[in-house]
């Protein structure tokens, strides 16, 4: 549900820049971005902190940097710098030939450039969150855990995806026997609604980090902006996951094909929570569950 937005920002609202899991996005005048959060945010001092934390970092592509945050009337709410450029899940719809290929190409590459901003220490699992969050000794042990909580967040999914508990026993399964991960920063939603092109068609501003965003595997970020290219819809063609999966495959060969798979189906568990505030998404989750099956059996 979109909440109102609060009666300070109502005049300079230029346009709706998106609307997502979390929040609703305005651009407003003055080079401004306001997020109008669903409900109370998770962790909003905690990103706000974590931004100043990476603002100095040496990344190819520009961050988000936190304003301004408050309450009005019982809707929260962030004013964030307004970052240039167009998202890709925009760009898709318009994009041929070559350009949509260097479009792509730049789209994947960011996603390897992500491990390489500064990471907090701590524990494996999310540290952008308030009480909610999920931190464990290995990284198995957060995934694990998360996909517990998801299940029990999603009851749903026992009617819309036949042998869930078979499913999930072989996703078990599957993330316990993940290689040790190292410790980097993974942003946990990358996808062509969270990547910002310029007009030369390179990744101008990588957005919204926040809650999904964890201490663990770089692998994480590389099979999203695979996976997650078939959420951009409309726009999206088969040829498109073709493209960036041979990229990722010359870069971190054939061993990411596997991880590839289960963080298909821990996605798709992870997700399935948002069933009413993103229709599309949970239909991806729905599908990918019911071919996790015969995936995880090949």
């Amino acid at each position: 549900m979109t909440r109102p937005i609060p009666r300070r920002f109502r005049a300079d609202v230029v346009r709706r820049l998106g609307h997502g899991g979390e929040a609703t996005v305005y651009e407003l005048t003055g080079g401004r971005a306001l997020r109008v959060y669903h409900g109370r945010p998770h962790g909003a001092a905690e990103i706000a902190a974590f931004y100043r934390a990476i603002a100095t970092a040496d990344a190819p592509f520009a961050l988000p940097e936190v304003l301004d945050q408050g309450e009005e009337g019982g809707v929260f709410y962030s004013v964030d710098r307004l970052l240039s450029g167009r998202p890709l899940h925009d760009l898709l719809r318009e994009l041929t030939g070559e350009d949509r290929k260097r479009a792509l190409a730049s789209y994947t590459d960011a996603a390897f450039a992500i491990a390489l901003l500064p990471a907090p220490d701590g524990d494996y699992g999310e540290f952008l969150r308030d009480q909610d969050s999920i931190r464990a000794a290995s990284w198995q042990g957060y995934l694990l855990a998360r996909m517990r909580r998801s299940l029990a967040s999603a009851p749903w999914l026992r009617d819309d995806v036949p042998r869930l508990d078979a499913v999930v026993a072989q996703l078990d399964a599957r993330l316990r026997a993940l290689p040790p991960a190292g410790k980097a920063l993974v942003h946990g939603d990358y996808f062509p609604g969270n990547v910002l092109m310029s007009a030369a068609l390179e990744v101008a501003a990588v957005i919204d980090f926040g809650p999904l965003t964890v201490i663990g595997d770089a692998s994480l970020d590389l099979a999203s902006a695979l996976i997650f290219l078939e959420v951009a819809r409309p726009g999206y063609v088969p040829a498109d996951s073709a493209f960036v999966r041979h990229r990722l495959l010359a870069r971190s060969g054939a061993p990411l094909l596997s991880a590839v798979t289960t963080y298909r189906g821990w996605y798709a568990l992870r997700f399935a929570p948002y069933r009413d505030d993103d229709p599309n998404l949970y239909r991806w989750c729905v599908t990918s569950l019911r071919a996790a099956g015969v995936a995880f059996e090949a």
